[in-house]
């Protein structure tokens, strides 16, 4: 069979130069990020098959959209005598020219949240459970972080807490707003919201600017109270668990 496709070629170069000519156009594969090939399996309504839909990417991986002078921690375990537990976790630390940003992500996919600024409770539409508001919890974690950062106490500090764009944010609108220090707002806003809080900082306090050296001593004292030990940070989510 092999022989007969050969002789085909041999008798018939113009078809030969064809099919090269053909592959030849077609376009070159590129490597695909990372966070594009991810995915999740969702089942279909209709006939009851699986397909693959493309996964949104994580908190981390938008941070890493920020400019180079902008620093980032992740999952951080750091000591807070004021805890139940003894430590706080924060989702993420950005720490920028103009201030430190603290960030908790919530993963609520459903539902419509509605709630006040100084309301203890919130409500979500898709559960009869109420909500501890969010900005009062958070403010432990960025007390937590302050009490950490040496000379750089006065820091002005941006407490942001985000949630999925697949559910609802009906709360009090001084929080949706970049003039506040407090901020409620979707995880595809954060990056575009950090930029424009800096931009606002930069405005309300021109000479507060802190230069490379500042954002990476403040980068070096974070890190080295974060706790990596696995057994602390499991015991810290074995005492949280019951912390509402």
């Amino acid at each position: 069979m092999f022989k007969k496709i050969l002789s085909l070629f041999k008798s018939q170069p113009e078809l030969a130069n064809q099919i090269s000519a053909s592959a030849s156009s077609l376009p070159s594969t590129a490597p695909i990020p990372t966070r594009m090939v991810r995915s999740r399996r969702k089942k279909s309504k209709s006939d009851g098959d699986w397909t693959r839909q493309p996964e949104e990417p994580s908190t981390a991986q938008q941070l890493h959209a920020l400019p180079g002078e902008y620093k980032i921690l992740n999952d951080l375990l750091v000591a807070n005598t004021k805890s139940r537990s003894g430590y706080s976790s924060i989702d993420h630390v950005v720490i920028g020219p103009r201030g430190i940003f603290v960030i908790e992500t919530r993963n609520l996919t459903t539902g419509e949240i509605r709630g006040g600024r100084r309301e203890a409770n919130w409500t979500v539409s898709s559960s009869r459970i109420k909500m501890y508001n969010p900005l009062m919890q958070h403010r432990g974690h960025v007390e937590a972080i302050q009490a950490h950062l040496g000379d750089y106490k006065r820091v002005r500090l941006v407490s942001m807490v985000t949630f999925t764009n697949r559910c609802r944010i009906s709360v009090d609108p001084a929080v949706r707003y970049v003039n506040s220090d407090e901020l409620i707002i979707y995880d595809h806003e954060l990056v575009e919201t950090i930029l424009r809080k800096t931009e606002r900082l930069e405005t309300e306090v021109p000479e507060t600017l802190y230069k490379e050296q500042d954002i990476q001593a403040i980068y070096n004292m974070l890190s080295a109270v974060n706790s990596t030990d696995p057994q602390i940070r499991a015991d810290h989510m074995e005492k949280a668990k019951g912390i509402k």
